[in-house]
């Protein structure tokens, strides 16, 4: 009776064995199924997990997010985070920690976000925007600055209010000691475009580039020496009257724009 136990159990065996999908069959699978759920599939099996890996490999390939972040403007001021992830074409809530209203939301560049109001800085840079670090409002009163993160670095440029004494003055935020600290003021020449709605902002890994959407004039600052360079004309048509720039996946800043006029936009061109 035993005997007839183990063997039965065996023969049960072997029949899930053959069940089971291995290979590239389970790999096609995988490359049909959102990126979100195949983390839980990676702990199955050391099977399941090679074969997760070679889907995101050979099949599928993971593709940057689009993030959208909503904010209501009447109190609580909820703050809602949508994911579009273009390798499933699904999109996906984000669920994060709330986060005290300071005041409108903002983004100037990539995955980094902040809040200044006149008594505090609110800014997240992490991938999801997950983490908050709340600081001490810069020496100079501002309302449409310029504000990005390069480095141990929060730079804040032009945006003063009518009263300040000096619309192109720039200062840095050390994450590190957490100080202030003023240095060089933007170009003159920016003097009357220098706000975030009228400048386009890209970061690398150490400087900091702004354009003028409208004249594509570009300049960039180095948070380490505290000085401007430029200008930099990237424009790939001088017929261009709008553009922004953004750096590609290969770490090249890219300027985007539009040629024609206002009321006829003849083409959209990219300059690298």
């Amino acid at each position: 009776m035993a005997k007839e136990t183990k063997e039965t159990k065996e023969t049960e065996n072997k029949q899930e064995d053959t069940n089971e999908i291995y290979g590239d069959m389970l790999e096609a699978i995988f490359s049909h199924v959102p990126l979100i759920d195949l983390v839980p599939a990676s702990h199955v099996s050391k099977a399941w997990n090679r074969a997760v890996f070679s889907s995101l490999h050979h099949f599928n390939k993971v593709k940057p997010w689009l993030m959208v972040h909503a904010q209501r403007k009447r109190p609580p001021y909820v703050k809602t985070t949508l994911a579009y992830d273009p390798r499933s074409s699904v999109w996906i809530e984000i669920k994060q920690p709330p986060v005290g209203h300071v005041s409108e939301l903002r983004s100037s560049h990539s995955t980094f976000l902040y809040m200044l109001s006149p008594t505090r800085l609110s800014f997240s840079s992490d991938p999801l925007n997950l983490t908050w670090q709340h600081v001490d409002v810069p020496l100079s009163w501002r309302t449409d600055p310029i504000v990005a993160a390069a480095g141990d670095c929060i730079v804040l440029a032009g945006g003063a209010c009518d009263f300040e004494d000096d619309p192109l003055a720039v200062e840095i935020y050390n994450v590190r000691n957490r100080t202030w600290e003023r240095c060089e003021n933007m170009p003159a020449i920016l003097k009357d475009s220098a706000a975030a709605t009228w400048l386009s902002v890209a970061v690398s890994r150490s400087k900091i580039y702004v354009s003028e959407k409208y004249s594509g004039l570009t300049y960039s600052f180095d948070p380490e020496t505290k000085t401007w360079r430029g200008p930099y004309d990237l424009r790939p048509d001088p017929n261009m009257f709008f553009s922004t720039i953004a750096f590609s996946d290969d770490n090249r800043l890219i300027m985007v724009g539009l040629t024609g006029v206002p009321e006829s936009v003849s083409s959209v061109k990219c300059g690298k």
